[in-house]
């Protein structure tokens, strides 16, 4: 039995944290809610303060509704295509895509690359993409896709100019000059062929440039060659159109073709390999039966 004049417990109250006492935070909307509707009343500035704070809570709980329910990509979807239908009925349209700088290849295959049609939607051209198809064309070395207000979408190539002949596993390829593939050798290209050597070997084609800049040393050498064999070693074999071998040393090939070039009019034409890998020596081998 409590006893006379002693104090009350204070009353407990169970909060759990799954369902927070959110009783306090309500009593304090609604006062803030009827404190901003009594004083909307007293001015237009102030019901227009209430009602800019009104529409802003509306349109926060539309974002989070939106967010909560995953609506915001569609949402931001049906917002593009509207804007995308609203411009092109306005006329931001393609009309024209010019292609300049084509030479060897099919106009009609770069446009293709490109990726872009006429009656697209002019501000959704992906130009980087059209780039990007673009120079992985053969031939490409750059190309630039650009706009060119209001509606023209022009492609600007630069194509690759071939330097050799690359045979390798019975195919022939023309090479760039940094050695890159252009594109097998056939009938369509072959126009480009005539005036090129023919590289083979291992990695011939990424040393073409070196050796052929020794070789320009000596023009009435480097006009006779026909192919250029490069061994494992780094060494190369020049084959001659008349059937001659010349073989090379590894570092020393300009001052061996000096000494071939100070020779090689007493030589004549009948020999089948000249031998100049020792620097002390000049080894000939006389041309087979069949080969004379």
């Amino acid at each position: 039995m409590a006893k006379k004049g002693a104090k009350k417990p204070a009353k407990l109250t169970r909060v759990s944290p799954l369902k927070p006492d959110l009783r306090g935070a309500s009593r304090l909307v609604q006062s803030r809610i009827h404190a901003g509707l009594r004083s909307a009343t007293l001015s237009n500035r102030s019901m227009l303060r209430f009602a800019s704070s009104a529409m802003l809570v509306i349109l926060a709980l539309a974002f989070v509704a939106l967010w909560l329910g995953g609506y915001l990509p569609t949402v931001r979807q049906s917002v593009t295509d509207f804007k995308q239908d609203r411009l092109m009925a306005m006329g931001f349209t393609v009309e024209r895509i010019d292609v300049t700088g084509e030479g060897r290849l099919n106009e009609n295959d770069v446009r293709a690359a490109v990726g872009i049609y006429e009656g697209d939607y002019f501000f959704g051209a992906d130009l980087k993409r059209a780039q990007r198809n673009t120079e992985s064309l053969p031939w490409v070395d750059r190309a630039v896709v650009r706009r060119l207000w209001p509606n023209r979408i022009v492609v600007q190539l630069v194509e690759i100019e071939p330097y050799a002949l690359y045979q390798t596993n019975g195919t022939v390829y023309l090479t760039a000059h940094d050695g890159r593939i252009i594109a097998p050798l056939s009938a369509a290209n072959e126009f480009v062929a005539s005036r090129l050597r023919i590289f083979t070997g291992v990695d011939a084609a990424n040393h073409a440039v070196s050796i052929t800049q020794i070789l320009e040393q000596f023009p009435a050498i480097w006009d006779a060659t026909q192919s250029l064999t490069r061994h494992a070693s780094g060494r190369w074999d020049l084959h001659f159109a008349e059937g001659m071998v010349l073989r090379l040393p590894v570092g020393d090939e300009a001052e061996a073709l000096q000494r071939f070039n100070s020779v090689k009019a007493r030589l004549g034409t009948d020999y089948g390999v000249i031998d100049l890998r020792l620097g002390d020596r000049l080894t000939l081998t006389a041309k087979t039966a069949s080969e004379a």
